[in-house]
Formats: C-alpha cells, structure tokens, sequence
C-alpha cells in the first residue's frame, strides 16, 4: 500500500508542511490519553511504517527512534486522568491533539487527522477515516503516541506493580478488571469511568488494606513520573538511621531522591521514620549510593509532605530540598 498517497496530493498543492497527528489511550481505565503530531520533510519515506497496533512493540521501538532522527519537528500532548475526569476522554483527547500541535516547533500547512474529529479550528484539516493505515505521516505519529504511553505505563508499574500495567497499560483486561475488583482503584485510573467508579478505594479501604504510609509513597511517585521523572530505584534502606527514602528518580542526567511523609487527619505516616533526623546522614548515604553505582553525583535530595484531604486533592510541600553537586 501506498502511504504517502495522501501526502502527494497536498505536496503537489505546495502544502509541504504536512502534519499527521494520531493519539493512544482513549479507551483504557489508567493513565493518560497521549496525541503526537509528526512532520516529515517532503518525499521522506520510512519503509514498512504502519498503524502501531499492527505493529510488535520492539518493531514500534524501532520505528519510534527513526521518526524522531528523520521528524523535522515532533510535538507530543499528554492528558493525565485527573483531566480526563473533569473534561471527559473525547474532550482530553481533542486537548492532547491541541498540545501537541501547540509542542511543534514548525507550523503546519494542513493536518491529518486520523478519524472522524478534532475540535481543531485554527489549521487546515483533513479528517481520514483509518488514516494511519493509509497515511505515513499519521502512521508516524501513531507510534509515537503508543510509545510514549507505553513507556509512562511501565513506569506507573514501577509503583503499582500489583496491577501489571506493564502488560496491560491500563487497558480492561480479565486481569486487570479482577485486581480493581479485589484491590480498587489506584491514584491513576480514571474515576469517571464506571468500572472503576464502582471500585473506587475508600478512605477505610486504604487504612485497613495497605496504610497511608502506601498511599502517599505511590502519590508521591506518580506526581514526579508526571513530570517526566524516571524511576531508577525505590525503598533505600539507610542504615545508619534506619530509615527508608521512598525513590530514586533521575530526569536530564540528575538525580532525585525523595522521602515521603504522609498526613491524613494530622497524623504523620511513612515507609521509614517520620521525624527526619541530621540531613547529612542522608547526604551522605546517597554520595556513597551513586558512587557505588558509578554515576553521576549530581543529585538532589527532597522531603516532602502529601497531606490528604477528604473529598480533595491530595496537597504536596516540600519539607526539605537540597541540591549537592560533588
């Protein structure tokens, strides 16, 4: 099949920007709804490009790299559920399309949309109904879109890893609908949705299952995952303190280590102590940590409160941050 049909018939137009964008996520019960638009110079071709999901995952890695070596500009937009809650899914979709035409650094000539709508008013459109399987520039940004979700998922499974969404990404599958059941929701499913509105964690669920010292640990660590933070460790045993820092995040070659108190009804809560004692003991566990691993010493150190709030957002302050170059 030809997929540059379409992109000829505007080329020949001299519409030489052309902008295919496509999004993942719409119909899973956790995490984001995620839009890429591509641009590809004219006459660019990537062979055996196609819809991502008639594609393997290690063949949408690969495809994902050479798009972005080949893009003249990529933009990428990411709802997470707490939006998709407030807005609904076709609404955070439409946005996540809208951020990532607002992420390009080119402007487009005309989009291409894969399906029917898009609520996009200010660029010329062109709706096409399976277009990222007869269209490479939408095809491109399929991919893009189904890899970066997928790589926020595994990251997501680094702190649930009860719910495999790893495996699942957070789509309703036989196992995943069955642990909602038995263990509820999490701090990333969409609580709009029905199956997981009617499994929805309690306060006296929480409390009588897995604690507020959990709770707070797995808040803490979706809030830096969506910032982009990865996941390189968890639970570090400090020794000489006995105490426990919750992760070990590393974002633009810096590390982050975080500790996490949790406040629910003005009582402390947390993995390891919840009285911090001399910061240095900490300083210098993870100098020794980073050294041993033979990486950058380059890091920063937070403690952080999550306060829980009935019926509201769980509030975050940081308690200490300290940033030590060595």
């Amino acid at each position: 099949m030809n997929m540059l049909q379409i992109e000829k018939k505007y080329w020949k137009k001299n519409l030489n920007n052309i902008a295919g964008i496509d999004e993942a996520g719409r119909g899973p019960l956790a995490g984001p709804v995620v839009a890429a638009c591509v641009i590809f110079k004219k006459d660019e071709i990537i062979d055996g490009i196609k819809d991502s999901k008639k594609l393997t995952e290690k063949k949408r890695d690969v495809f994902y790299s050479e798009i972005y070596d080949k893009a003249l500009s990529i933009g990428v937009g990411i709802i997470h559920e707490d939006i998709i809650d407030k807005i609904n899914i076709l609404q955070a979709t439409y946005l996540a399309m809208k951020c990532a035409i607002g992420n390009l650094d080119i402007k487009p000539d005309i989009i291409l949309i894969d399906g029917p709508g898009s609520n996009i008013k200010y660029y010329k459109v062109d709706h096409i109904i399976n277009g990222d399987n007869i269209s490479q520039t939408i095809a491109a940004a399929s991919i893009i879109a189904k890899v970066t979700r997928d790589k926020i998922m595994r990251e997501y499974h680094k702190i649930f890893p009860d719910y495999k969404f790893q495996k699942n990404k957070g789509y309703g599958t036989k196992y995943h609908m069955n642990i909602l059941k038995n263990k509820k929701s999490t701090p990333i499913h969409r609580k709009s949705f029905k199956l997981v509105k009617d499994n929805l964690a309690t306060i006296k669920f929480i409390r009588d299952n897995y604690g507020f010292n959990n709770l707070g640990k797995c808040l803490a660590g979706s809030h830096f995952v969506k910032k982009n933070y990865k996941i390189y460790n968890s639970n570090l045993v400090v020794e000489k303190i006995d105490d426990i820092i919750d992760f070990c995040f590393l974002k633009n070659e810096i590390f982050l280590f975080v500790k996490v108190i949790t406040i629910c009804n003005n009582k402390k809560y947390s993995i390891g102590n919840t009285i911090i004692s001399e910061k240095s003991n900490y300083i210098n566990f993870i100098d020794g940590y980073l050294k041993e691993k033979d990486v950058s010493n380059n890091f920063n150190f937070n403690v952080i409160s999550i306060n829980i709030l009935k019926n509201n957002k769980p509030k975050i302050n940081i308690l200490y941050s300290d940033h030590i170059k060595i």
